[in-house]
């Protein structure tokens, strides 16, 4: 059997394919990047307030992040929040320095006897800003004798008012 040696017009031809290719994928997953993410789940934590950030409590379900170019949709299911409850979804962005921003209020959530509720959502986002969290949150009042009930008698949540006292539950950082 002979020895087959490769000239340099072979070497360059095998050079630039693999050049050719190399770039085409990269530009491939450019365009895909731009235009949407696969998402990312994460958890959310029980009675966590902390800008998104992991105090260790047990999840009470999970929050899907998915974004396409300025829109951010979050898909949310709790699995074992607080039973026969209201919950407002609020977003918020994470900054460079770690503060955290209120960006919108989403919507509501209402958990059977079991603890189980699901919601969709959307947001128009900042093209610059890749952390987000979601807030579940339920707002219980307190009388004079400071009992704790749900707001408004029926356990519908309100923007925080005298005698309100809000229970967070942040699902952990996406980044996006």
């Amino acid at each position: 059997m002979g020895r087959y040696v490769w000239n340099r017009r072979q070497l360059r031809r095998i050079g630039l394919t693999a050049v050719v290719v190399v770039l085409a994928v990269g530009a491939w997953q450019g365009v895909a990047g731009a235009t949407a993410t696969g998402g990312k789940t994460e958890k959310i934590q029980h009675h966590n307030a902390n800008c998104g950030r992991s105090i260790g409590t047990p999840p009470i379900g999970t929050a899907k992040f998915k974004r396409d170019g300025n829109s951010l949709s979050v898909d949310v299911n709790l699995t074992s929040a607080e039973e026969d409850s209201d919950f407002l979804v609020d977003l918020y962005l994470v900054k460079p320095n770690g503060s955290c921003k209120f960006v919108d209020e989403m919507g509501k959530i209402e958990t059977d006897g079991a603890g189980m509720g699901h919601g969709s959502y959307e947001s128009q986002v900042d093209p610059k800003s890749h952390k987000f969290f979601v807030d579940i949150l339920r707002e219980v009042c307190t009388d004079e004798s400071t009992s704790v009930q749900p707001c408004d008698g029926g356990g519908a949540p309100t923007k925080h008012g005298p005698n309100v006292s809000p229970v967070d539950n942040d699902s952990l950082i996406a980044e996006l």
